[in-house]
């Protein structure tokens, strides 16, 4: 009769251990994808970052617009906001007591006449004028005189004063009344007359 050996020996463990590492073998991931991983993960949360610090600075700079052209008053105003009170009536006080300034060359009417007994000097004059920008009349002729003299109708000081630096003529600004108007040709539709004399 034969006895039936059920315990393992020493035998069998080495066969089971055999058997053990014949098996498949656990597969490690390699090195060089742990590194990727993390160095996609970094760039993706930089990126984020980036995005969000561009977004905080766009509304900062919009803010900041803003309240610039408020503080400056750069903005214009709605169409039909109502004036602010008083601002009205302030530039229309403005107007009425500020003095007005003097009118421009093209708004003063000058006719030129030569006084000076030499020929061709009025015209030559009255195209350095119209240079400057008055309205020139057609230029004449006039009595022989020895002082020069810029006559301007009233009111016209400092029109007078402007026109005599223009010239250039060693005169002195005076008043152009109707009787002044009416002995020198061609005076009646001009603001100021230049006479050009023999000094």
């Amino acid at each position: 009769m034969r006895w039936r050996r059920t315990g393992g020996g020493p035998g069998d463990a080495a066969g089971a251990g055999a058997a053990e590492d014949s098996g498949p073998a656990r597969r490690r991931p390699p090195a060089g994808a742990s590194f990727t991983r993390s160095m996609l993960g970094a760039f993706a949360r930089g990126t984020g970052l980036v995005a969000v610090a561009l977004v905080i600075g766009i509304v900062l700079l919009q803010w900041s617009d803003a309240s610039t052209d408020a503080a400056a008053g750069g903005r214009p105003p709605v169409a039909g906001t109502p004036a602010a009170p008083g601002t009205t009536a302030t530039s229309a006080a403005t107007a009425t007591t500020g003095p007005a300034g003097p009118r421009p060359p093209s708004a003063v009417s000058v006719l030129v006449l030569n006084g000076s007994g030499r020929n061709n000097q009025a015209k030559p004059m009255s195209d350095r004028l119209a240079v400057v920008g008055y309205r020139t009349l057609t230029p004449g002729t006039v009595a022989r005189r020895d002082a020069s003299a810029v006559l301007c109708r009233a009111g016209l000081t400092r029109e007078a004063g402007a026109l005599v630096a223009a010239t250039g003529l060693p005169a002195q600004p005076g008043t152009l009344d109707d009787a002044t108007a009416a002995g020198l040709p061609g005076a009646g539709p001009a603001d100021c007359v230049v006479v050009i004399g023999a000094r």
